[in-house]
């Protein structure tokens, strides 16, 4: 009975959590499978990509149980934009939305994926929206790169660069973000053209390619 599940991320409560791309948020009991609706949200998910996606909870759950979501929006003072938000958990249900971040938003490539790093900063990828790359290589927009920022919203002081959310750019469409502890490192996923997709190991400040580097 799920629509389109996009994020599945185990919870520190022993839960599974899942984004649908309609808008809601699921916690999943593993052992029997049933699940609760702990949010719906009003997204605009009109094209292939847009909508709820991505999803991370923060580390520190037993003293703040919060849960951040990446979706994408309309309303008349932003356009089409994606938000980066936090919500409380009350036990029952996520609540108090507290929007922390926005980025321009399309149709396709609007990455949204999202990871709390050991030092308990979060990244956040973002896609080029469908410009071929402009944005990509353009380090005064947001778009097709990684963001890294405090768990507030704010810009962490050892940032690539002083005041800049970028942490790495020259991507066009990143889905995929793990840490692994085993290395230490950052392994990304992402969407290239076709035969271009693309494993990359992200390191702070370095620039990947697209579009001018791809294949």
């Amino acid at each position: 009975g799920v629509n389109i599940p996009w994020e599945l991320t185990w919870g520190p409560d022993d839960m599974l959590w899942c984004t649908t791309r309609e808008g809601d948020v699921l916690r999943i009991d593993p052992a029997s499978g049933a699940y609760d609706t702990v949010l719906e949200l009003n997204v605009n998910d009109s094209g292939t990509e847009p909508g709820l996606l991505g999803m991370a909870l923060n580390p520190d759950w037993s003293n703040t149980p919060k849960v951040y979501l990446a979706y994408t929006a309309f309303d008349f003072q932003n356009g089409n934009h994606e938000r980066l938000s936090v919500f409380d958990w009350d036990g029952t249900g996520l609540v108090n939305e507290e929007i922390l971040h926005t980025v321009s938003a399309a149709s396709i490539h609007n990455g949204s994926r999202l990871l709390v790093l050991p030092d308990h900063t979060l990244l956040m990828t973002t896609g080029d929206v469908g410009d071929g790359g402009s944005s990509s290589q353009n380090l005064n927009s947001l778009n097709g790169k990684v963001l890294r920022l405090n768990l507030d919203g704010t810009v962490p002081t050892d940032n690539p660069t002083p005041g800049s959310y970028v942490y790495s750019y020259g991507h066009r469409n990143p889905q995929g973000l793990i840490y692994d502890e085993a290395t230490g490192q950052i392994l990304m996923t992402e969407h290239g053209p076709k035969g271009g997709d693309e494993l990359n190991h992200i390191v702070g400040g370095r620039n990947y390619g697209w579009p001018a580097i791809t294949y």
